[in-house]
């Protein structure tokens, strides 16, 4: 036995592998010396024998993967090693919108009226009805007789479930739907069907601050995509008892399906105080619907959420915790006061850019800081900025065949022009994305079999709004080095004509205008432009009017790939492109 042993090799793992390794082994075997293995009955008990390992082997296999973090695959096994490192995933998000909600017809002696939470909303994108609803109660004070507020409101709809816990069977307490927003989730306890008295419990987040009274919760991703609610243990968190009734008030949403909602109907506006009418105008369209944290996602920020221990240390941590929390935000940056210019030890800053939107609210700005304050060192203070954005200008060429397609030269350059704002928003409007310049070329190249090449320049510009009521200093940070000579502006009204900047070469910016189309100096020395660090001032400017909504000034960069610093964003703008098609034969 020992010697017939030395014949089988367990190492194989396929089919014929193993099936191979099993003929020699018998083969070696007196009692199976003049069998046919191909072609006798024993050829099918070989096969059932490779069948059987070949089975076993791969599903042993798939239970070791499904072990381990990084190679399991069932979401299930992801959820339950994430659980292990205390990390939740992401619940799906619904979309949430800022309205005004005026209200008429309330007695002139109310002072004071209180708009219930759940009052429904409705939205219509693409001939489907979406709820909104008021998240919390919203107070309005009267106002010279006015009761007007603006207000958050957010998708979905809202549902209860009661479950009669007992402590025998130790009920399992799962809600029953999928697409729960697990933000929306209120829990409260009533002792029993004939004591009414209820508790409310509140969802764990600080584990150090909860005693064994503590009416608390946690939530736990379970099979199906459900949510189960456990309760206390008496030694951490307050017991449930026999006969205690669990209500839960909670939003099944629609994920992103509501993004970009614009306009919002009121259904059922529930109020403490009588009125007649209510009406709702949109300040900020619906944004931050999401789909349910992916596997994928869940494997990396699982074990960074373990190393971090849900604390704002370094500047990850900030960009981890405000990604997880805040679904309604595209990017986000942050770094520490020394790197800020001027530096400002002590505070930490971080930039946020909304999905979306250029800028969030400064009602926004005010929820993002407190949801991060209390996780920050006490010394380390949180301040949430504006993004700073930088728009590259560019000047195309492109040449194309025209024996190779049936578009006219309009239909080419729409063509660009498209991939132009394609090009911006996946590879740019994002902090750290830098300009690729031959990515870019590459990009315009593949538009259509038909262009031959393209020829491009480019040109990086800042915008901003002037003071028309006083002087001010104006500072544009392009933040990368700039061509002498090469400063240029639109137009604006300075001294009653219509003037515009450009440089010197020397580093001053002038300010100029022409009369019977020759060039006249009004300012000389308006201010500075540094070309190696690429930023630009003009003292004391106050001109009269403006073109357009910003003034805007343009400068070559020296490098054609273009480099954005901490706050600062780029985006291609298709609306100053200079683009001219060629057609060649």
């Amino acid at each position: 036995m020992a010697d017939a042993n030395t014949y089988l090799k367990v190492t194989e793992l396929d089919f014929d592998g193993i099936r191979n390794n099993l003929k020699t082994y018998l083969s070696t075997r007196n009692e199976f010396k003049d069998f046919n293995f191909e072609g006798s009955t024993i050829g099918t008990l070989i096969d059932v024998l490779a069948y059987n390992t070949h089975y076993n082997s791969y599903y042993t296999n798939m239970v070791a993967n499904e072990m381990f973090l990084d190679t399991a695959q069932q979401r299930d096994s992801v959820v339950s090693r994430a659980r292990e490192l205390g990390y939740l995933p992401n619940s799906s998000r619904g979309s949430k919108a800022t309205v005004s909600l005026s209200f008429n017809g309330v007695a002139s002696t109310e002072t004071r009226i209180t708009v219930l939470k759940n009052s429904t909303f409705s939205s219509v994108i693409d001939n489907v009805n979406y709820t909104f609803v008021l998240p919390e109660d919203l107070v309005i004070d009267s106002l010279n007789g006015q009761f007007t507020a603006d207000t958050l409101i957010k998708e979905g709809t809202p549902l209860t479930h009661r479950v009669t816990y007992s402590s025998v069977d130790k009920t399992k307490i799962i809600i029953p739907n999928k697409n729960v927003d697990t933000d929306s989730i209120s829990i409260k306890v009533q002792n029993s069907s004939v004591d009414l008295t209820s508790t409310d419990f509140k969802v764990a987040s600080n584990i150090s601050e909860i005693k064994s009274t503590t009416p608390i919760y946690f939530v736990e991703e379970a099979s199906d995509g459900k949510y189960e609610i456990v309760f206390g243990s008496g030694s951490l968190g307050k017991e449930l008892k026999n006969d205690n009734i669990v209500i839960i008030d909670y939003l099944v949403n629609n994920s992103s399906a509501a993004n970009g909602a614009k306009s919002f109907s009121p259904v059922q506006v529930s109020t403490d105080k009588s009125y007649t009418s209510v009406s709702v105008t949109t300040v900020d369209a619906a944004t931050g619907g999401r789909e349910v944290e992916s596997v994928e996602s869940i494997k990396f920020n699982a074990p960074r959420n373990y190393q971090t221990q849900n604390r704002a240390v370094v500047a990850e941590d900030f960009k981890r915790i405000l990604f997880n929390d805040q679904s309604d935000l595209d990017s986000v940056i942050a770094f520490g006061g020394e790197n800020f210019d001027p530096p400002t030890p002590g505070k930490v800053y971080i930039a946020v850019k909304p999905i979306n939107e250029l800028f969030t609210t400064v009602q926004r700005k005010s929820q993002i800081k407190d949801s991060i304050a209390s996780r920050c060192m006490l010394s380390i203070e949180p301040v949430i900025i504006d993004p700073d954005f930088t728009y590259i200008i560019l000047d195309i060429k492109t040449y194309y065949n025209q024996n190779e397609t049936s578009l006219k030269s309009g239909d080419i350059k729409k063509l660009v022009l498209d991939e132009i704002t394609s090009f911006s928003t996946t590879n740019l409007e994002r902090f750290e994305n830098r300009l690729r310049f031959s990515k870019l070329l590459r990009a315009l190249d593949n538009i259509d079999n038909s262009i031959i090449n393209n020829e491009s320049s480019i040109k990086i510009q800042k915008r901003f709004t002037p003071n028309t009521q006083r002087p001010q200093r104006i500072t544009l940070k392009y933040n990368n080095s700039l061509t002498a000579g090469t400063i240029e502006s639109s137009e604006f009204t300075y001294n009653g004509s219509s003037s515009y900047f450009d440089d010197d070469g020397l580093g001053n910016i002038r300010i100029f205008r022409y009369s019977d189309s020759v060039r006249v100096d009004v300012i000389r020395n308006a201010g500075k432009v540094d070309y190696e660090t690429g930023i630009l001032t003009v003292e004391n400017f106050k001109p009269s009017a403006y073109s357009g909504i910003e003034v805007k000034v343009d400068g070559q960069p020296k490098n054609l790939d273009v480099k954005p610093v901490r706050e600062q964003i780029l985006l291609l703008s298709s609306e100053d492109a200079k683009v001219t098609i060629i057609g060649e034969n």
